[in-house]
C-alpha cells in the first residue's frame, strides 16, 4: 500500500511539474509573439492568464493570429494553431511602457504643443482606448474639451487641426491634362491637410477633393 502511494505521489508530482513547464513555455511563446506584433520589449510584457487551454497539451511551434480586438492590451482574443488543430485562446496581456499625458491644463480648442505634454511610465493595459504613446502623434492636434494635468491624451478627445470647416466657402481647383478650373463651393465636412472631404459646387453637384495647405480643395480629373 505504501509503495502504491509512493508511485501515485511521484506521478502527480511529475504531472504538476510538466504542467508548470508547459505553462511557462506557452507564456514565453505568447510573450515573444506580442513582442514581434507590437514592437514592445519582452521584459515589459506579462501574461497574467489565458483561457481556455488544456495544460497537458504541448505545441513546439505554435502559430498565433490576432482576432478583431477592440483593445490592444488587456484581454486579447487569439487563434492558436498547432499543426492541423485550431483553437481560440483568450489572453490577459499586461504591458508596462511609456504613454503621453498632459503636462498642464489644456483649454478646449487649443492647438497642442510639445510643452503641453510629457511622457509617463505605467501599465498600458489600464489606459483608455486611443491613448498616444509618442508625443509627436499628439502635437498640432486640437482638444475637443478641457484636458487636465496628468490626464492621458487620446485620439478620442482630440482632432486634427482643421484647415477647412463644414459649411465654409472654399476655393475649388479642378486640374486635368493642360487645364485648370477654379471655382467656389461649400465644404460639407471638416478637413485637415491632405484629408479628403466633400464639397458642393455652385451647380449643386457634390464631389470629393483633397484639402491642401492653402485651405483649398484640389480635385484631379
Amino acid at each position: 500500500m505504501k509503495l502504491i502511494k509512493f508511485f501515485l505521489f511521484i506521478f502527480f508530482l511529475f504531472f504538476k511539474c510538466f504542467s508548470l513547464v508547459y505553462a511557462s513555455d506557452l507564456t514565453n511563446q505568447l510573450i515573444h509573439f506580442f513582442h514581434k506584433e507590437y514592437h514592445i520589449e519582452e521584459k515589459s510584457i506579462k501574461i497574467l492568464t489565458y483561457i481556455p487551454f488544456k495544460k497537458n497539451q504541448f505545441c513546439k511551434n505554435p502559430i498565433f493570429s490576432l482576432m478583431d480586438n477592440v483593445h490592444r492590451f488587456g484581454w486579447i482574443n487569439l487563434v492558436f494553431i498547432c499543426g492541423s488543430e485550431n483553437k481560440y485562446l483568450k489572453v490577459k496581456l499586461q504591458v508596462k511602457g511609456k504613454y503621453v499625458i498632459a503636462n498642464k491644463k489644456i483649454i478646449r480648442g487649443t492647438k497642442i504643443k510639445e510643452s503641453d505634454l510629457k511622457i509617463k511610465m505605467g501599465f498600458l493595459d489600464a489606459l483608455p482606448n486611443g491613448t498616444y504613446f509618442n508625443i509627436k502623434d499628439a502635437i498640432n492636434r486640437v482638444n475637443n474639451r478641457d484636458i487636465f494635468p496628468f490626464q492621458p491624451i487620446t485620439s478620442f478627445i482630440t482632432h486634427p487641426l482643421w484647415l477647412i470647416k463644414a459649411n465654409q466657402q472654399v476655393t475649388i481647383r479642378i486640374s486635368g491634362l493642360n487645364f485648370e478650373i477654379i471655382s467656389i463651393g461649400k465644404a460639407l465636412d471638416n478637413g485637415s491637410n491632405r484629408e479628403i472631404i466633400r464639397v458642393r459646387m455652385n451647380n449643386g453637384k457634390v464631389i470629393k477633393g483633397i484639402v491642401d495647405s492653402n485651405r483649398e480643395v484640389i480635385i484631379i480629373s
